[in-house]
Parts: C-alpha cells; structure tokens; sequence
C-alpha cells in the first residue's frame, strides 16, 4: 500500500472522485427512471377518471362540468405523484406534493374566478359587453394565477427557490386562455376542441407533479 500510495499519490482522491462519478450517474438513472413512472402515473390517472365519469350520467350544467374536469385533474396529479415517488427520497416526496397542490391550485383558482368575472359582467349591464368581459377574463387569468403561485410560496421549503410563473405553468390555464379569446373570436371552438385536448393538459401537469425533485 505505501508503494503505490507513493508511486500513485492521486489514487485516493481519483478512488473517490470515479465513486462520486458513479453515484451520480446512478442518481441521475433513477430520476430519468422516476419521470418516466410520472408520465405513465399520470396518464394512467387520468384514464381512470375519464373511465369512472362515463359512468355517470352528463348533466349539461356549469358545476357538474367544473366536477369532472377537477376529478379528472385531481386524479392525473394524484397518479403522477404515487408513480414518481417510487425510490424518492422523503424531502423529494414533499416537494412532489406541494407541486400537486400548485398545479391543482393553478387549473381551480383562475377557472374559478374567470367564471366569476363573467358572472359578474352578466349582472352588471355597464359591462355586459364583448370587451368587458375579455378584461374581466384576462384579469381573472392573471389574478388566479398570481394567487397560486404566491400561496405555493408561502409553503416552499427555505432552500426552494421562489416560484415564477412560467409558460409552461400556463399550459394548465388553456381552456380559460381559449374560452376568453371566444369571447371576441367565437369560431375558434370550431377549430380548437378544448374538451379533448384538457385530459393531454391535465396528465402533462400531474407529470409535472411527480418529477418534481
């Protein structure tokens, strides 16, 4: 040993920077491992939902409408989060559920109060109009989301970095971003099927939950 410490003075620190290489690589596996069961919790939660609501009969009524797209929602954040947990460590797994609650946050709030911006146009007859109603939207939109990402942050962890809303974030605004360009554009339903697009939005956001790291 002391001859090829002497002949090898860098062995020990080599020994141990190809072991940290090597942690590495293998960490870096079992996340990629970890977004892949995500995805696939995700998507799987979200078929799971889809398959119980047909089960039930649908009433043409804003709240059983708001119902299934929160049931369908809650179960792709619930699937990706169970699937990514898998080998996760206990912080990570927190982390994943705080994200679960931002996304879910994210697609109620904003929903919630661009329905209560045209409600309220609908009342008021000063702002019973076309362009009334695109600002109350577009207030609404912002508003909600600004809401979820500040109270995300009331609840990060201190070495978290403060959450900025994204583009990416957005993505789970789609159907209220569609609805309020309707308001002005209403042949754009015709081209855009929003009602089958949201399960693809819903199952990319519970993915996003469960590769939360």
């Amino acid at each position: 040993m002391l001859v090829e410490n002497k002949i090898y003075p860098n062995f020990k620190s080599y020994s141990h920077y190809k072991k940290n290489a090597e942690d590495l690589s293998n960490n870096n596996s079992s996340a990629k491992s970890r977004n892949y069961k995500a995805i696939v919790g995700s998507a799987a939660g979200v078929a799971c939902a889809l398959a119980l609501c047909s089960r039930f009969p649908k009433k043409e009524t804003t709240l059983d409408e708001v119902a299934r797209m929160l049931a369908v929602a809650g179960a792709a954040n619930v699937g990706g989060v169970l699937a990514g947990s898998v080998g996760a460590t206990r912080e990570s797994k927190e982390r994943k559920w705080r994200e679960a609650a931002f996304q879910m946050m994210n697609t109620t709030i904003p929903m919630l109060m661009v329905s209560s911006a045209l409600e309220i146009c609908e009342r008021v007859k000063q702002l019973n109009n076309t362009p009334m109603k695109i600002i109350g939207s577009i207030i609404g939109m912002v508003g909600g989301a600004m809401t979820a990402a500040n109270i995300n942050n009331a609840f990060k962890d201190d070495d978290e970095p403060k959450r900025k809303y994204t583009i990416k974030d957005s993505i789970a605004n789609f159907d209220d971003i569609i609805m309020t360009i309707s308001l002005g554009f209403k042949k754009i339903l015709d081209y855009v099927p929003v009602n089958k697009i949201l399960p693809f939005i819903y199952a990319y956001c519970g993915a996003r939950a469960g590769q939360k790291e």
